[in-house]
C-alpha cells in the first residue's frame, strides 16, 4: 500500500490494508475487520445520474454515530460534510467514486481558541458502485498545529493480504 507516511491512524492503515486488495463488496467479511474497526467503518452508495454522481451513506459504524451525535446513515454526504474545505473533502470522494480509486485524506481545523480537531480517514472503491471506509475523528494536544488539509492516492494492492 502506498502509505503517507507512518502517521496514518493504526486503525485506519488496518482497514486500508484489508480493503485494497479486494474489487468487489462481496468480498467483504466485517468479522474479519475486527472490533477495533467496525465502530469506524463507512459504506458510501454511489448513484450515478443525468444529473452527476450523488453519494449516499449506506451505513456508518457506532463511534461515528457517537461522534456526530446523530446516525447520518441515508443522507447525502454533501448534506453535511461542510466547512473551510467542504469543497475538497467532497471532490476528493468524487474522484475516488469517478475513477473507481482509494484516497487517505486527513483535515486539522481550530475553532477560535478551542484544541485543533482532526478528521483522517480512507476510502476505497469496491464494486457494484460503492465507497468503503474508516474514519478517525479527535482532539490533538498540540495547540500550535494551524489548519491544513491533505489528500493521497492510495495504491491498489494485487494480491489479497490477510488481516
Amino acid at each position: 500500500m502506498t502509505a503517507p507516511g507512518d502517521f496514518m491512524d493504526a486503525r485506519l492503515r488496518k482497514a486500508a490494508d484489508y480493503l485494497l486488495p479486494r474489487r468487489h463488496m462481496r468480498e467483504i467479511h466485517p468479522a474479519q475487520l475486527g472490533t477495533d474497526i467496525l465502530p469506524i467503518l463507512f459504506i458510501v452508495d454511489i448513484e450515478r445520474g443525468l444529473d452527476g454522481t450523488s453519494l449516499k451513506l449506506r451505513y456508518m459504524g457506532t463511534a461515528l454515530d457517537a461522534t456526530f451525535k446523530r446516525s447520518l446513515t441515508g443522507r447525502r454526504l454533501e448534506e453535511f460534510i461542510h466547512g473551510p474545505r467542504g469543497a475538497d473533502v467532497m471532490q476528493g470522494f468524487r474522484a475516488a467514486a469517478d475513477e473507481r480509486s482509494a484516497f487517505w485524506m486527513r483535515q486539522i481545523v481550530q475553532i477560535k481558541d478551542d484544541v485543533p480537531r482532526f478528521v483522517e480517514g480512507v476510502a476505497i472503491y469496491l464494486e457494484p458502485e460503492r465507497l468503503y471506509g474508516a474514519l478517525a475523528v479527535g482532539t490533538l494536544a498540540d495547540r500550535s498545529l494551524h489548519t491544513s488539509f491533505e489528500i493521497v492516492q492510495l495504491e491498489r494492492a494485487i494480491a489479497v493480504a490477510a488481516i
